[in-house]
């Protein structure tokens, strides 16, 4: 409720208690892009050693 408008919330998850659930709902919640982001970046980054080191 405090956040300014152009906040974003991040969190590296997994998440215990630090941020609530109902946060999930809010548009600033960026965390579950920043997982598919991640999971992204570490298939690259896979890909590219498996393919310099065979």
């Amino acid at each position: 409720k405090c956040m300014k408008k152009n906040s974003i919330i991040m969190h590296p998850l997994p998440r215990q208690s630090e941020v609530a659930p109902e946060v999930d709902r809010d548009l600033r919640a960026v965390y579950f892009k920043q997982i598919h982001y991640g999971l992204c970046i570490r298939m690259a980054l896979l890909c590219a050693v498996l393919q310099r080191f065979p």
